[in-house]
């Protein structure tokens, strides 16, 4: 069964083709006609959707206009584990998509997801399928961004990674802010979760996981796609159970 995956994100929508739980095909959807020619050139029959930016509703009826039945992933969703958040109407999906990616990856291992993307996510789904919740951060762009716009003279260099951790210019000083300093916080989110659940899996994806991935202390596994991997995982617990 092929089935098509799609995540709308803050800064870029994404669009996958599974076989069942084999990943065979990825784009991002830069124009309005990308939709259409993957649906006409991977022929999925069924397909799934999450989104926490814009261009829902128009990537909706491009699907319907296939005849593609759609699920779109929402609080109310049913979801293949419990959901202890206190606030689930405000829950961003792609959160829970990578929860449910890494039950299908990790069955019965306690896992904390992280996603660094515009912002940077932590969520914790136990051993025992509860998914906790977690933090939300702002990204390393959003670092750099902010001390630039809320300062008079600071600028806003471009994203790469400093040298050393202590800056000897004003941009290498605001690297290392950010940079070191969102590795920093990553080890000790991890840190934080042992002490409290005792050995987990970490899994890193986002538009930032090359750049972070070899920073982070901890045994990580680094799956840029795992939001789609998630909601192809949703839609199969939806498809399966009739």
């Amino acid at each position: 069964m092929i089935t098509l995956a799609i995540d709308i994100g803050n800064t870029r929508t994404k669009a996958a083709v599974f076989n069942q739980n084999e990943l065979i095909a990825e784009v991002n959807l830069h124009q309005p006609d990308d939709l259409p020619i993957f649906i006409q050139t991977q022929q999925p029959v069924h397909a799934v959707m999450c989104a926490v930016g814009a261009g829902a509703d128009e990537i909706a009826e491009v699907i319907s206009s296939h005849q593609i039945p759609l699920l779109r992933v929402t609080h109310q969703t049913a979801f293949p584990f419990i959901v202890q958040y206190k606030t689930p109407q405000t829950l961003g999906m792609d959160r829970v998509a990578g929860i449910a990616a890494a039950q299908q990856l990790y069955p019965q291992k306690n896992c904390l997801v992280i996603d660094a993307g515009t912002c940077i996510t932590y969520d914790f789904l136990s051993k025992d399928n509860q998914y906790t919740g977690g933090a939300i951060a702002p990204g390393l762009q959003m670092r750099l961004k902010a001390m630039h716009e809320f300062t008079l003279k600071l600028p806003q260099p471009d994203l790469i990674w400093p040298e050393d951790f202590e800056g000897q210019s004003t941009n290498a000083a605001l690297l290392s802010g950010v940079c070191f300093g969102v590795a920093d916080e990553i080890n000790g989110k991890i840190e934080r979760y042992t002490q409290r659940y005792g050995p987990l899996q970490v899994l890193l994806c986002g538009g930032n996981t090359a750049m972070l991935a070899k920073h982070i202390k901890n045994n990580i596994f680094a799956v840029p796609s795992l939001v789609l991997v998630g909601l192809n995982q949703i839609l199969l617990f939806h498809v399966n159970k009739g």
